[in-house]
C-alpha cells in the first residue's frame, strides 16, 4: 500500500465507511512512499488512522504548513490537513471514471433515496459490497435491454451461484427457481426486489429454497428427503 486512496479501497474491503479514516501527517515519514506503515506490502488496513508524508505528492500544498521550523496550531494544522486528504482521495478515486460508472453511481443513488420504492433501497442497502456493483451492472443492462427471463436467470446466477432458473412448460408466464439457500426473511425480501426488478409484472413465480423439486430421470433431483413435490 502506497497512496492514500489505496488506503480507502482497502476500508471498503474491510467494510469501513471512508468518512472514518483519518489522515494524519508525520514527521519521519519515508520519502518513497505516501502512506507511513512498518510493511509496505500490506493491503489491508490495520487501523482508522492513516499516516502519511504530506511532501509525497503535494509539497507545493502543504510544504509551507508543514514547515519543520514552523510552530503552533498542531491541532488546527492537523484537522486542515485530513479535510484535504478526504477531498484529495475523492479526486484520485474519480480520475479516469467512465460514463458507465457514473450510470452506476446514479442507479445506486436513486435506488438508495426510494426511488423504486423503500423495499428496494432497504434490499440495497443491505447487500454486500462485494455483489452490489455486479447488481447494478445488470440493472444498467436491464435499462437498455428489457425485462426478460434470461437476465433474470442471469442476475440470480450471479447473486445466487448455486441457484437454478426454469421456464415452465405448462404455462407460458411461470418460472421455477431453484436458489440453494436457507429460506430467511431477509432472502425472501431480497428475492421479491430481483422479481420485481428484472422480471415482467404478469410472470408467475415458484421458489425453491434448499432442495430442488424432482425431475424424472434426473437422479440427483429424486433423493428421497431432499427433493420438493411441484
Amino acid at each position: 500500500m502506497n497512496y492514500a486512496w489505496e488506503a480507502a479501497l482497502a476500508a471498503d474491503q474491510a467494510g469501513i465507511p471512508r468518512e472514518e479514516i483519518r489522515y494524519v501527517p508525520v514527521n519521519n515519514g519515508s520519502p518513497y512512499t505516501e502512506i507511513a506503515m512498518e510493511t509496505i506490502n500490506r493491503q489491508d488496513l490495520e487501523q482508522k488512522t492513516v499516516e502519511m508524508n504530506p511532501l509525497y505528492r503535494f509539497s507545493k500544498e502543504f510544504s509551507a504548513l508543514f514547515d519543520r521550523n514552523l510552530e503552533g496550531y498542531e491541532k488546527g494544522r492537523k484537522i486542515f490537513f485530513d479535510v484535504a486528504m478526504q477531498y484529495f482521495v475523492q479526486l484520485d478515486l474519480r480520475q479516469g471514471l467512465s460514463k458507465q460508472e457514473y450510470a452506476l453511481r446514479f442507479f445506486l443513488k436513486d435506488l438508495l433515496e426510494g426511488v423504486c420504492g423503500s423495499q428496494a433501497a432497504r434490499v440495497v442497502e443491505r447487500y454486500e459490497k462485494e455483489k452490489i456493483r455486479r447488481l447494478l451492472r445488470l440493472v444498467l443492462k436491464l435499462y437498455q435491454c428489457g425485462c426478460s427471463v434470461y437476465l433474470f436467470r442471469e442476475v440470480m446466477r450471479c447473486m445466487y451461484p448455486d441457484s437454478l432458473v426454469y421456464a415452465s412448460n405448462e404455462a407460458v408466464r411461470q418460472v421455477l427457481v431453484y436458489i440453494g439457500v436457507t429460506e430467511t426473511e431477509r432472502e425472501r425480501e431480497r428475492l421479491e426486489f430481483l422479481e420485481d426488478m428484472f422480471l415482467p409484472v404478469n410472470y408467475q413465480v415458484h421458489l425453491f429454497w434448499e432442495h430442488h423439486f424432482g425431475i424424472i430421470d434426473v437422479d440427483e433431483t429424486m433423493i428421497m428427503d431432499e427433493m420438493v413435490l411441484f
